[in-house]
């Protein structure tokens, strides 16, 4: 499809800023009344990069179309939200809008940043391999390769956006320091630039998006943080399985401080905002409208799910205006409730 097409389709489509949890005891906490939002979408950049050979040529398109599957079929993310760039843009001319260049990296990000939202979430995945010399980091693309500077230097364009960068190439340590602001996520497959062998990290990075392993909180979305654990769990149960050495560590930052963390988590110095920049659509959010039912009970729960939802987006809306502790303690009730409201819908039988 091509950029025009895409810009014309191009629709809003709310995301809903939810996970698991929540109860009705707990709903005391003081907010503002529902209101409606203005639409947020998540925006996907998908970068395949240079194969090199016949077996990472292939390896690296089948990893985009299982990732392209995942986010469009599963996560229910538009197609037209989700560019895709190949070193052969005609293994899949229906999805790939143009081949991987540098160039093309460069626009298809300047084309997102001028048409983001302010408060869109924009993703952006390389797949392939990097190369290091000394501090000479790079992610090889057809033609010249893309540094840390240029890539850095395009991501400023994004100033309001939640923006996650999830480089799974080798050598893609070092793009952490350099890609490392605030409001911005950043994982890499390798601790270090010296960490040059192929990674397997790409492929359980995109399984934690295809399937349900790491989906923690079972809310029918899956985190960066969440994507993050699992893939550098299933890397290291993989290297011990196979009797190897482990030449890969996958470290996330998202404090700004350019250190990489491979302990992330919700409630360490990484992995906060990484928790929050959530993929995939809930139960009913998809449309804004309960599932058909015929049972009274099942509509009551999934009208105060519903209300529930509302209450959370609302919260976000006003995050920069809340003191931190008094955002994430309401939160936190909000999501115990909604998780305890969707464990009431699965036991009278409905989709929670």
């Amino acid at each position: 499809m091509s950029r025009e097409r895409r810009d014309s389709v191009r629709r809003p489509i709310a995301v809903w800023s939810v996970v698991a949890g929540g109860i009705l005891a707990m709903s005391g906490v003081a907010l503002a009344a529902p209101t409606i939002l203005a639409a947020q979408q998540t925006r996907v950049l998908v970068v395949s990069g240079l194969g090199g050979t016949p077996r990472y040529k292939k390896e690296f398109h089948d990893l985009v179309e299982r990732l392209d599957s995942a986010l469009v079929n599963r996560l229910r993310l538009p197609a037209e939200d989700v560019t895709i760039l190949e070193e052969d843009p005609t293994s899949s001319p229906e999805r790939s809008e143009a081949r991987s260049t540098r160039d093309n990296v460069l626009s298809a990000l300047a084309t997102l940043a001028a048409s983001a939202g302010p408060s869109d979430e924009v993703l952006v995945v390389l797949i392939g391999h990097g190369t290091s010399e000394g501090e000479d980091v790079r992610f090889n693309l057809p033609g010249p390769d893309l540094t840390p500077a240029e890539l850095a230097a395009a991501l400023d364009a994004f100033k309001t956006q939640h923006v996650a960068v999830v480089n799974t190439a080798s050598a893609s340590g070092g793009f952490v320091a350099p890609l490392a602001a605030p409001n911005r996520v950043v994982v890499a497959a390798t601790r270090t630039p010296r960490e040059r062998s192929a990674t397997v990290f790409p492929r359980y990075f995109v399984d934690a998006l295809a399937g349900d392993g790491a989906d923690l909180d079972k809310d029918g979305r899956v985190s960066i943080l969440e994507a993050f654990q699992y893939a550098r769990q299933e890397t290291e149960r993989h290297y011990k399985d196979e009797n190897l050495l482990q030449v890969e560590h996958a470290v996330l930052d998202d404090n700004g401080d350019g250190e990489g963390s491979m302990s992330a988590a919700a409630d360490s110095a990484d992995g906060k905002l990484a928790s929050e920049f959530r993929l995939g659509v809930p139960g009913d959010a998809a449309t804004g409208a309960a599932p058909t039912t015929d049972d009274p009970v099942l509509k009551r729960l999934y009208a105060e799910r519903t209300e529930i939802q509302r209450k959370i987006d609302d919260l976000r809306a006003r995050k920069a205006s809340l003191p931190p502790d008094e955002y994430q303690e309401s939160l936190e009730n909000l999501l115990v409730e909604l998780g305890l409201k969707n464990r009431e819908i699965r036991q009278r039988g409905g989709s929670g």
